[in-house]
């Protein structure tokens, strides 16, 4: 059998669906299945040799010349390719396949937040992504989601019908751990010049991500005596975001609050280590993947009660309401308050982020492949 398998996702800094596209990709390939994957991209990636590591079996591609707008080649190019190629299915893994391709599809939609709250995504997403999610999922023979919220969303948003659309959970990547290596932990707090105590967030920045919300929280912090720093790991996202640092130093909280940029994996892994509460309060999530990894590496996580973080979370987590900054400061006050409450939730949430595996995201991956090859 031979599968075609969607890497576009796999340029740049990668953010969720990169890793989502990578690690399941990676894990795919390890597994006993006897498929040949052709690699689907308009350009090559220079993360597919890291993603694929390990990789028992070579995929191939990508194929083809190189195309810089993914939309025309996703739409006019890869149908023609896709015809020489004559596959047994293909997968895309971000929201959209290729409409006057023939053959079987599957897509996975990760959220609908580009119908839900559109003020977060840039115009060109919706005007060149949005209006032709619905047609790809209703062309597809199965579309995967990564949530049960996720897929109650898909439903009533686009109207198809709930047996199409498959619940498959994402995970941390295995690197995501408890580290006991105390010169390294010790050298990172050096590198980033970290106190003992301090909150950590990490993921892009951009407004749906709730930051102004968590700065307000933690302007009350201070006001009750709690002096703890806030941490911002990642890179800014595509909207403009002048709200934060508006609101930031309208709180005079410029020195309690620090951008640290895109963080290599390695040092994440150590932020998420050291991190006394790791705080993630989105307003929506389609899975929330800061939140697992954060629990596999031993921390406290604070995170909203709404869209799929709550079921992710489990009884894992504190959960809050996003739009309150009173109910976020409110959570942080216990956490940082009440040692033996960190400690338990800790301890749940190791317990958690075992629950959530590639290998079991890839074994169920290849059961809608099959089913879709026997249909």
């Amino acid at each position: 059998m031979r599968i075609g398998y969607d890497v576009t996702t796999l340029e740049g800094q990668m953010t969720g669906v990169g890793y989502y596209s990578a690690h399941l990709l990676a894990h795919l390939l390890r597994r006993a299945d006897p498929w040949c994957f052709e690699l689907l991209s308009n350009r090559r990636s220079p993360h597919l040799a890291h993603a694929l590591a390990g990789a028992i079996v070579p995929p191939v591609g990508p194929r083809g010349p190189s195309m810089p707008l993914r939309p025309l080649w996703l739409q006019v190019v890869l149908p023609l390719w896709l015809r020489q190629l004559n596959l047994d299915v293909c997968h895309f893994t971000n929201s959209l396949l290729p409409l006057a391709a023939h053959g079987r599809m599957i897509v996975t939609v990760h959220d609908m937040s580009l119908f839900l709250f559109p003020r977060y995504h840039r115009p060109r997403s919706l005007l060149m992504a949005r209006p032709l999610i619905k047609p790809s999922v209703r062309r597809a023979q199965a579309i995967i989601t990564v949530s049960a919220s996720a897929k109650a969303d898909l439903v009533r948003v686009l109207g198809v019908p709930a047996s199409m659309v498959h619940v498959i959970y994402e995970a941390a990547a295995p690197q995501f751990r408890v580290l006991h290596d105390a010169a390294n932990l010790a050298a990172v707090r050096q590198r980033y010049a970290l106190p003992d105590r301090f909150l950590l967030y990490a993921g892009t920045i951009e407004p749906r991500k709730n930051l102004v919300r968590l700065v307000e929280a933690l302007a009350l912090l201070h006001h009750r005596g709690l002096h703890v720093p806030l941490l911002i790991a990642g890179q800014w996202g595509p909207l403009p975001y002048h709200d934060l640092l508006a609101t930031i130093e309208r709180l005079g909280l410029r020195e309690a609050v620090r951008f640290v940029g895109y963080v290599p994996t390695e040092d994440l892994v150590a932020l998420y280590n050291l991190a006394t509460v790791f705080v993630f309060p989105s307003i929506y999530e389609g899975f929330g993947l800061p939140i697992i990894e954060a629990m596999a590496c031993g921390a406290a996580v604070l995170t909203s009660n709404g869209s799929s973080l709550a079921e992710i979370a489990g009884a894992a987590a504190t959960l809050a309401d996003p739009h309150d900054p009173e109910a976020l400061a409110e959570a942080l006050v216990t956490l940082l308050s009440d040692d033996a409450q960190r400690f338990a939730q800790r301890t749940r949430g190791l317990a958690r982020a075992t629950e959530f595996s590639w290998a079991r995201t890839a074994a169920e991956t290849a059961a809608i492949y099959r089913q879709v090859m026997a249909a």
